[in-house]
């Protein structure tokens, strides 16, 4: 989770001074992918329950002005050690809510160890 939010908010930066505008979302949690279908006709994929909340903040990434968005699962592993606000609170499918958070501030060092767990 910290390596991802990093890469997020270095890909940020760098894409900045090059003067591009981009928003960044990460989400976690079990998936499984790889190819399905048959011999003729293969496709690449993921199915998993952090799918659809991808899909969801990919979206709402691209028509909220948040620099990196982060579900549930990314915040509370990475809350300890960065900045972060509550942005928006997602419906999901079947009644479900799922938050979503702006990173605002640079990840803390805390110990190697957990860092990249």
């Amino acid at each position: 989770a910290a390596r991802c939010v990093t890469a997020a908010q270095e890909l940020f930066q760098a894409t900045q001074k090059l003067g591009l505008s981009v928003r960044l979302a990460c989400t976690g949690g079990p998936a499984t992918f790889g190819s399905m279908g048959t011999k003729t006709q293969r496709a690449f994929t993921v199915v998993g329950p952090c799918v659809p909340r991808g899909l969801v903040l990919q979206k709402l990434a691209k028509l909220i002005p948040f620099r990196v968005l982060v579900d549930q699962v990314i915040y509370t592993q990475v809350c300890i050690c960065t900045q972060c606000r509550l942005a928006l609170v997602l419906p999901l499918v079947e009644g479900k809510v799922e938050k979503a958070y702006e990173v605002i501030g640079g990840l803390q060092q805390a110990d190697d160890e957990w860092m990249y767990q």
